[in-house]
């Protein structure tokens, strides 16, 4: 059988549509806002003033890069680099004040590239950054210890859109203020186990074929959010998340994986949403999904896939956590079998107001929610 990687979409359900939907959007709108760069303290732009000395460095010195202070930040833009020697020319300029709150190296897409191959371990001298974006370059090599001098108060690390093979994940190990971790859109080829009680955000997103351990991620108690969708991802281990008493929002969409295993997605914590979308599923085995209904909402994710059924062994239990709470599972694309074996779920309507509309079912050729319950009724149970 084949099938789109069509576009996700959520259609609401005729119960709680308005509730779910409004959730959903500022949900949504949360994510888009952190997915366009970092919050950083509280700051007033109309103070923002291009300096050409002190507190910043002489404004020839570091040039192409820019240093901004505003209010007590400062900021350094080196955007307009066009090479590692250059960047190194720049941070052997004297720098007044060595701890600065914002790096900057970043093309927009539809831009060249930043002709940066490689960071190494002194590229930086003794300035140090609690905020780090790098984006769009040619970045291949980054030293394992090039950040550790700001690990004491990295906040926000971003290393995205480049050509990275090996990151050096273990400055999250050291640093204890680091929130948030973004290596999306890299040649990742492996994550290391990591440890940290700040990380709440980690984007490992578009690495093909990234590696990581069953367990990778159970010593971050506090990450909310882990975005891991397109990286060629298999399977899921049992107890993947469960060690993850905070996540919120786990995205494994257009992956490969094709079952989901036995407690694989067992969570304590208060998830969301859970996206699975474009993926091969065809196996759920009895119990792989447990734990929902703790969050504000609920939303699962599944359209795309090849789930043929609703066994009720299986599903029973995860319609049952979710009754009554604002949630939506969205199932569309998939080659239902709307037969005797799916009466448990047409014959309740909480479970049917459970499933977005748009899910259609192959054996009649309608909508599950308008499959002809009474036909069935009437031919099953004789």
């Amino acid at each position: 059988m084949s099938k789109g990687r069509a576009q996700d979409s959520v259609a609401q359900c005729s119960s709680g549509t308005m509730a779910i939907k409004t959730l959903l959007l500022l949900f949504a709108a949360t994510l888009i806002q952190a997915a366009l760069g970092f919050r950083l303290e509280e700051s007033d732009p109309s103070q923002a003033h291009l300096e050409k000395g002190w507190p910043c460095p002489n404004i020839t010195e570091i040039d192409p890069c820019v240093c901004i202070r505003n209010g007590y930040i400062l900021s350094l833009d080196c955007s307009k680099v066009t090479n590692e020697a250059q960047l190194q020319t720049v941070f052997k300029a004297y720098f007044p004040f060595e701890n600065f709150t914002l790096l900057t190296i970043v093309a927009k897409p539809s831009e060249p590239r930043i002709d940066i191959k490689s960071l190494s371990a002194d590229i930086f001298q003794n300035v140090t950054f609690a905020n780090i974006r790098i984006s769009h370059t040619n970045l291949g090599f980054i030293h394992p210890t090039v950040f550790d001098k700001c690990a004491p108060h990295l906040e926000t690390l971003a290393v995205t859109d480049s050509f990275i093979t090996i990151f050096p994940f273990e400055v999250v190990d050291i640093a204890p203020l680091l929130t948030d971790l973004r290596v999306f859109r890299n040649n990742i080829i492996h994550v290391p186990e990591m440890t940290s009680d700040s990380l709440n955000y980690l984007h490992i997103a578009y690495n093909p074929g990234i590696q990581f351990g069953d367990h990778a991620f159970e010593a971050l108690p506090n990450l909310e959010y882990l975005v891991a969708n397109d990286i060629d991802l298999t399977h899921v281990a049992a107890n993947a998340f469960y060690k993850n008493k905070n996540l919120k929002y786990l995205d494994l969409s257009h992956n490969s994986i094709e079952t989901l295993y036995k407690d694989s997605l067992k969570f304590q914590s208060p998830i969301e949403e859970i996206k699975l979308n474009s993926n091969d599923i065809h196996t759920v085995e009895v119990g792989a999904i447990s734990g929902l209904g703790n969050g504000q909402f609920t939303f699962l994710g599944m359209h795309n896939n090849f789930v043929a059924d609703f066994h009720k062994p299986v599903w029973e239990t995860v319609f049952k956590s979710v009754v009554g709470k604002v949630r939506t599972f969205v199932f569309d694309d998939n080659p239902l079998v709307c037969s005797c074996d799916m009466l448990w779920l047409l014959n309740n309507s909480d479970h049917l107001d459970t499933i977005s509309y748009g899910a259609n079912c192959v054996d009649t050729g309608t909508e599950i929610h308008n499959v002809n319950v009474d036909f069935l009724n009437h031919t099953c149970l004789k």
